[in-house]
This record gives C-alpha cells, structure tokens and sequence, in this order.
C-alpha cells in the first residue's frame, strides 16, 4: 500500500535541494487560496510578497501551524515529509509548493521573525546581567538552535513535479493532492476538498465547451472527475453541487448575517446533508443536476439556518435549524412519519416557511413519540442511529456531538451498574 505522506513517484522528479527564499506558497490551492486565485500563468501574482504574507496568514488560520514550530524547535528539522513543488517554466529556480504548506510556513517563522526576536531578546539579556544566569543560558540555547535550524534549511530538500506546463501541472495535480488530501481525507476540510474538485470539473467543462457557455453537469465530465481523484461518480457529483451550492449561498447572503457573523466552511455541511437525504432533496427542490438551490430554498434556508445569531452556547441559538445535523434529523423523522404515519416533518415545509416549528421542539416530541416503545425497540433504535453516524459527521459536527455521546455513556454505565448490582 502506498504511503500516505508520499505522492506517486511517477508524477514526480528526483529530489533536489533549492534555496528557501525560492520558494513560495501556492495561490491556487483551494485550501488557502483568495476569493479570486490568480492562476499558474499570471508568475507575477504568484511569487508577490503582499499575496505570499497573505497566504501565510491563511494557513496559520487553518493549520497548526504553532504546533509544528515547537515541534521542529524541539527535534530540529527533520524532512520526513517531502515537500513537493513545481518550477515555473517562466521563472526557473522559482517554486511553488504543491504539498508541505504548514511546513513552509513553520520555516519561514523559525528562520525569519522567531529567529529575530529571540535574538533581541539574547541581546537584552546581555546586557542586563542578572544573578540568575539560567535564564541567560536557556535564551541563548534557544537562539543557537533556531540559528542551526536556519543553517539547516538554507537550501532545503525538494521533490518536484514532472510538469513543463501548466497543463502538464494541472493534470498531474489530481493525483497528488488526492493521494492525501481527497481519497485519505488527511488535512483538507470537506468544503477545500469539494472547491477543488469543483475546479476540476469547471476545467474540463471550459476546455469542452469555452468561457460564454453556462456551467452544468454532464454526467461523462463528472465521472472523468471521479477517475482523477478516486471517488465514484455519484460522490463526485455531490461533492460539486454542495461546493457549488455553497459558494453562491456564501456569495449572496453573507451580508445579510447577523452582525459580526460569517459563513465559515463548516456551514457547507448543510448543503452536503440537503444533498444525502431525500427529504430535504425534496423539500428543497434539488435535482441530480442543480448547482445551486433555487432562489426560493436559499430563502428559506437562509431564514431557517442563518437569520438568528449562532453564537454562544447552541440553546441560544434560535434558529429552526439550529445545526447542520438538525437536517439528517429532519430526514429521519420523515422515514418515521412514513412508518408510524406520524407528522413531526412535516412541521417543517419549505412551502410555508413561516410556519415551521424549531426543529429542537419537534425532536423532543419526535424522541418522545420514539420512546413510547419496548426497550429493546428504543435501544435497537439507538444503535442504528449511532451505527448509521458518518466520520464527516463527527467530524463536523463534533463540538455538538461530543457532550451528547458523553451524556449517551455516561447513561449507559448508570443502567449497566444497575443490572449488575441486582444481578449480585
């Protein structure tokens, strides 16, 4: 099996060693890249110092960046994972970084402001002499390795990308990145991972069809898509309707949010959960071929989901969609009603928006309703539904599903250590 930290060596040239100050972060990966990435054709955006300050701050924002710092201050730098970049064919010995981003960025603080502040910091302790001498020594042992980690990287071990040309680069991206970031799931949240498959299918569309035709799916472009990044056709297609779906949604209402609040990426998981379940396809009106919600559902959504304030603890929050998982939960109690010839989601209908109830209220009746059953049939019931829950899931949802699994074990071990007792 192939390791994960080491893209195909195929796509890739020897390694080499290449200068740090020539290389630089990557505008057009859709994990940091702005609202309007520049391309591989524009070198002069590329290698600009205002947009790579730009990009570092971005992977501070999601990365772990300080982590790392205090991981190579601690063992040195120690290249296990390759850094992968690509030369500009217009700018020979320049190179962006394909994979290693955290990395680059961990270095270029070490080596730059760190190193340069622990430095001033020596200098006044020098100066300033004290009777504790350890504080002296543990300053100038910290600057001594931030300078060997300085010396050590000065010219830094590469593996670059077998490209001549941005089309050869664009090709060969696909299988890179999805080695890691796309089939294994490593560091790309869903939304980075679904705007660069996304980008994958407007390409191929555009080179099909040119830049005056509208963008839509064909199903032959979707699964060549899915061939890039090893994902099924069906996934794929999801995947670019919810990056779709979101990045209009984003585009048009984030100014009508509650002040100070944004859309963040963890709000695309409504729109990957309108696209899993029926029901909410349904209430929605979402086709295998939408991608974007109608004009109509992204209005209801919106006032469902995003019109109250979402900060603070989650029962502040008064939205009739109170999370993202609020829409699995409507499904459910669709398939219940379907069963038990119930009403609870019906409470909610999109064709009168008005009149929905808190999805809360209606779960508790819903749980209730559930639980007017044997045992058995509630805990059978229980297992499914913890059965059925999606890494996605908890990932996403994890500061909401965490205290609720807790309070599930916690439960758990109170009835266990009473059949036990009564059992003795």
């Amino acid at each position: 099996m192939m390791n994960d930290h080491v893209p195909p060596m195929r796509d890739l040239q020897e390694a080499k060693s290449v200068p740090f100050d020539r290389i630089y972060l990557d505008p057009n990966n859709p994990r940091i890249a702005p609202e309007d990435p520049p391309g591989y054709l524009d070198e002069k955006s590329l290698f600009d110092k205002d947009l790579q300050q730009t990009l570092e701050e971005r992977v501070r924002a999601v990365y772990d960046v300080a982590t790392l710092e205090d991981s190579i201050l601690a063992h040195g730098w120690v290249p296990i994972d390759s850094i992968v970049v690509w030369e500009h064919p217009q700018r020979p010995g320049y190179y962006i970084v394909v994979e290693g981003n955290t990395r680059t960025v961990a270095l270029r603080t070490l080596r730059g402001d760190r190193l340069e502040r622990e430095q001033k910091k020596l200098e006044k302790l020098k100066k300033t002499p004290s009777r504790y001498q350890e504080e002296l020594r543990v300053q100038q042992d910290l600057v001594d390795r931030l300078v060997q980690i300085a010396a050590q990287t000065d010219q830094l071990p590469v593996f670059p990308v077998k490209a001549k040309s941005v089309d050869e680069l664009q090709a060969i991206l696909p299988r890179l990145l999805g080695v890691r970031h796309i089939s294994h799931a490593r560091e790309w949240a869903p939304y980075a991972t679904n705007l660069y498959i996304l980008s994958l299918y407007e390409r191929l569309f555009r080179a099909r069809h040119g830049d005056k035709v509208a963008l839509r799916l064909e199903d032959d472009l979707v699964n060549e898509v899915g061939d890039m990044v090893s994902l099924g056709g069906t996934k794929t297609r999801r995947n670019i309707q919810a990056a779709s779906a979101f990045t209009h949604f984003k585009r048009d209402y984030e100014d009508r949010l509650p002040e100070g609040e944004t859309l963040s990426d963890e709000d695309h998981y409504f729109f990957e959960l309108i696209l899993q379940n029926a029901y909410a396809k349904e209430q929605f009106n979402v086709n295998k071929d939408s991608l974007r919600l109608p004009k109509e559902s992204e209005e209801v959504l919106f006032q469902w989901a995003f019109s109250n304030p979402r900060s603070g603890k989650g029962e502040d929050n008064e939205n009739i969609l109170y999370k993202a998982e609020s829409v699995r939960l409507w499904n459910q109690m669709a398939t219940y009603d379907g069963k038990a010839g119930t009403n609870f989601a019906k409470q909610l209908d999109v064709d009168a928006p008005d009149e929905a109830r808190p999805i809360r209220v209606v779960e508790a009746e819903f749980l209730h309703h559930k639980t007017q059953r044997t045992p058995v049939d509630a805990l059978t019931s229980l297992m499914k539904a913890l059965q059925d829950l999606k890494v996605d899931t908890l990932l996403s949802q994890q500061q909401h599903l965490g205290p609720i699994l807790d309070r599930i074990a916690t439960q758990v071990a109170r009835y266990q250590k009473m059949m036990q007792a009564v059992a003795e």
